[in-house]
């Protein structure tokens, strides 16, 4: 009935009824499918292509198969845009038509120099660089290949805003936007989904990685915070390294290296399929050179080049191996190997992957160095990948061997010279003592779900969840399971999520988080939210902010000696200390130790240019807060000058439950050492990379970063905890051709601004350095063989500060040095050698 009570014809209830539904079908009539595949210039499948709709917000990625379905795409004429790493984009017209299935076939060109690669890591889904809301950079097989000698490490040498250390002829530190440290654990890597860090440390992976670079597919290098994805190891940014497929990357690889310092290398993979279902593959690499050396004189509380006439005495102690040798052993050495099955599942692939190294060599710490002897690493790993779901469970395990910290043992040889002989210890026992024992196996597993919301703007949706299990031994000797007897073990879980809308076909808002909880300290949420806007196609303005943590590291946490000497006593800091005076009185307390945080607020361009140049530039601005000091003294039981106590005024520590912590004997106040949260700093820095094709045969590429540091708070005589530790500027320079007959090459400069370093007992000035590097390869097609050989440091321009012996933090230079030349040496890290040209000679045979 009408709202005038006259009763509504039937006929206009039943038309308006038969409109209603008619209108999904008509929506459906007015929208089609388009089904299809995409192969390479070989008629292979490639999994992970992009495959979208031009003026839409419609797109999908092929399966493992290289298929693809796109659902509800307008009918008629329309603009397909399809993309992979390593191919020339493809655009080609496809006529859809209503309500009907339209069936297409892709097939992408080789592309000799990519700028605009497909990538992973910023969002954990596939998407262009220039879609991506973070500074990432990513290294494809076609650089690792033509790189010879050394490890994947060199490849990162020219990633934008990353600071690249060369501390030896086979071993590098990286760390980006500040705050390095001699142990520095800001950058999480990850290899295959595998989180790569060794539990009793925190430390990366790095140089113990079980894989060959001849199985490396590729490396993206995401710069910033990537907490709100990858967690509070993630606080600087993400390492993530992807192996090589079997399906993919068939045959046999062998690859022969020699060079200077008797520099050898053996690495060889082979991959195969049985039918269509089932694939494996299996590498090994066998690698050793007399690496560059120094010595060290240790003085005091401080370390510092040896220098001739160094005699020893109880403050002054020059550096000794074993059996009082000058100096340690620098014969470098590292065997590693993997192997996996794979099952492929229709657009899914289930694969099992185990590997295994061994390390020898010497590392760099905070209060000295260590003799690496035997340092094992390995791993285990099921994975389950498709279209929608990424699966992930593992378990891995370092171990010390037999190595030994170079710093204790020097520490002890010295006084055990003067001791009778009835008394004096042996060799073994001398290392025995100064050994660091440990076993850090971590148990972990990961599910994923990614998808294209339909009915939310097409949105791209990333859902996630971990849990991280490490369990740390440190043979009852230097952690807390020295006090409990068991093996320490600390869970950690994380959820997190990530949404992609595309408000309008040029704007895209971005939303993510992650939500930890760990057993040592409270529950913490990394947020990120950006907008990215897209005036035209292949170019973004982006806006970030993102909260990301660093977190306590089981060594931070668990540190137990009490025992260190006489008079001291170290201990982690997880349920806080109070420091009194002798009548009661609290002088200060210590707080447990918290995870340290930062806020980045980013902006940034990407584009590709007239299809020949990629500009990526990015501003940021930090705040850090609750820094986690260096091992550090808090009291001091005899009243003499520490920093911010009044002399003469004894002061004593107290744990968590209220005792004091006494010296060996029990009955004396101890010094304590410890960690604890102080301070905070803002940072503000741009980072910018440049590629340029000149030719379809030669490229051109440079990246430029600056870095400073301003309002720092920090406690007198603490400043260590908010050292910078970085250069305010550096830069690169790089040239590539490729194909000239059978010929390529390239060439390239790096600049690194003189700054100052101050890490535990390494302090002072790192001098301004710039080299040259130069590689050139030559291909044999006949023989399926590229000859390459590769130069690093060919040319190079240093220096070398002198200071006052009565300096003791090495602040205030007296003197430099400095000179031009081929073959010319260079400081990179603080107490570290001096790094000199080293030459690759390398015979690459591949089949496929």
């Amino acid at each position: 009935m009408s709202s005038s009570g006259t009763p509504r014809p039937r006929w206009r209830t039943l038309l308006a009824a038969l409109a209603m539904a008619l209108v999904p079908a008509l929506a459906h009539a007015q929208v089609g499918t388009v089904r299809g595949t995409v192969a390479g210039t070989g008629g292979e499948a490639l999994a992970g292509a992009r495959v979208s709709v031009a003026g839409t917000r419609l797109s999908t990625t092929t399966d493992a198969m290289g298929a693809f379905v796109l659902r509800g795409v307008g009918t008629g004429t329309q603009s397909f845009r399809v993309s992979h790493v390593g191919y020339r984009d493809l655009l080609r017209e496809v006529v859809v038509r209503p309500g009907e299935e339209t069936l297409v076939a892709f097939q992408l060109e080789d592309k000799p120099f990519e700028l605009d690669a497909m990538v992973v890591s910023a969002s954990r889904t596939s998407e262009r660089v220039t879609e991506a809301p973070a500074t990432i950079t990513r290294i494809g097989p076609e650089i690792l290949d033509a790189s010879v000698g050394n490890t994947f490490a060199g490849a990162l040498k020219e990633v934008k805003g990353l600071d690249f250390v060369q501390v030896g002829m086979t071993s590098v530190g990286v760390n980006a936007r500040g705050f390095n440290s001699s142990f520095n654990n800001r950058m999480l890597m990850v290899e295959d989904g595998r989180v790569m860090v060794l539990p009793e440390n925190g430390l990366p992976v790095g140089q113990f990685t079980a894989t060959p670079k001849v199985d490396l597919a590729g490396i993206e290098v995401l710069v910033g915070p990537g907490a709100a994805l990858y967690g509070a190891d993630a606080s600087s940014g993400v390492i993530s390294m992807e192996t090589k497929d079997p399906r993919a990357f068939p045959g046999l690889t062998v690859e022969v290296t020699g060079g200077n310092r008797a520099y050898r290398d053996v690495q060889a993979r082979y991959a195969g399929v049985v039918g269509e279902e089932w694939g494996y593959k299996v590498s090994g690499e066998y690698q050793e050179a007399n690496d560059w050396s120094n010595r060290l004189t240790l003085v005091g509380s401080t370390a510092r080049e040896y220098r001739a006439g160094d005699a020893p005495t109880a403050a002054i102690m020059p550096e000794v191996g074993r059996e009082g040798a000058p100096g340690l052993d620098w014969d470098a050495s590292v065997m590693r190997g993997t192997g996996a099955i794979a099952r492929y599942l229709g657009s899914g692939k289930l694969e099992l992957s185990g590997g295994a190294s061994v390390t020898d060599g010497v590392g760099q710490t905070n209060v000295g160095r260590n003799q690496l002897v035997n340092w094992g690493y390995n791993f285990q790993q099921l994975r389950f990948s498709s279209t929608h779901w990424y699966a992930n469970v593992y378990r891995s395990q370092s171990k010390s061997g037999d190595s030994w910290a170079t710093n204790r043992y020097t520490q002890a040889y010295y006084p055990n010279l003067a001791r009778p002989d009835a008394t004096r210890l042996t060799d073994d026992q001398l290392v025995a003592a100064s050994d660091w024992p440990s076993n850090g196996r971590m148990y972990a597993g990961e599910v994923q779900y990614n998808s294209r919301l339909p009915f939310f703007l097409n949105s791209a949706l990333v859902l996630g969840t971990s849990y991280r299990q490490d369990v740390v031994s440190s043979d009852r000797q230097w952690l807390s399971d020295r006090l409990s007897e068991e093996d320490i073990s600390v869970g950690q879980f994380g959820t997190y999520g990530q949404l992609t809308a595309p408000v309008m076909p040029w704007l895209d808002v971005v939303l993510a988080g992650r939500f930890d909880t760990h057993e040592n300290y409270e529950s913490q949420f990394s947020p990120k939210a950006g907008v990215v806007v897209r005036p035209i196609e292949g170019q973004n303005f982006r806006v970030t902010y993102n909260r990301a943590f660093k977190s306590p590291t089981i060594l931070q946490t668990s540190f137990f000696i009490p025992d260190w000497n006489a008079a001291t006593s170290v201990y982690g800091n997880t349920d806080g200390f109070t420091v009194r005076r002798p009548n009661g009185d609290v002088l200060r307390t210590y707080a447990p130790l918290a995870p340290e945080q930062n806020t980045t607020w980013e902006f940034g361009y990407k584009g590709v240019l007239w299809d020949r140049v990629f500009l990526d530039v990015a501003h940021y601005r930090s705040e850090y807060e609750n820094f986690m000091s260096p091992l550090a003294i808090i009291n001091d039981p005899f009243g003499g000058v520490l920093a911010g106590d009044p002399a003469g005024n004894p002061t004593y520590a107290f744990d968590g439950a209220g005792n004091r912590l006494n010296n060996i004997g029990g009955t004396a106040p101890a010094y304590v050492l410890t960690y604890w949260n102080l301070g905070r700093a803002k940072i503000n820095g741009t980072d910018l990379g440049l590629n340029v094709v000149v030719t379809p045969k030669i490229s051109l590429r440079s990246t430029l970063s600056t870095i400073d540091i301003s309002d720092v708070e920090v406690d007198a005589g603490r400043e260590e905890s908010t050292a910078l530790n970085s250069p305010e500027l550096k830069w690169t320079l790089g040239a590539s051709f490729q194909d000239f007959g059978r010929l390529t090459g390239g060439l390239s400069v790096r600049h690194v601004d003189e700054y100052y370093f101050r890490s535990g007992v390494n302090r002072g000035f790192i001098p301004g350095f710039s080299t040259v590097d130069a590689t050139m390869g030559y291909r044999l097609d006949r023989f399926n063989t590229m000859l390459t050989l590769g130069v690093s440091n060919l040319f190079s321009c240093g220096g070398r500060f002198e200071y006052a012996d009565t300096d003791v933090l090495r602040a205030t230079p007296t003197h430099e040095d400095r000179a031009c030349g081929f073959g010319e040496k260079h400081v990179e890290m603080i107490n570290m050698p001096e790094i000199g040209t080293m030459v690759f000679l390398g015979v690459r045979y591949q089949t496929r």
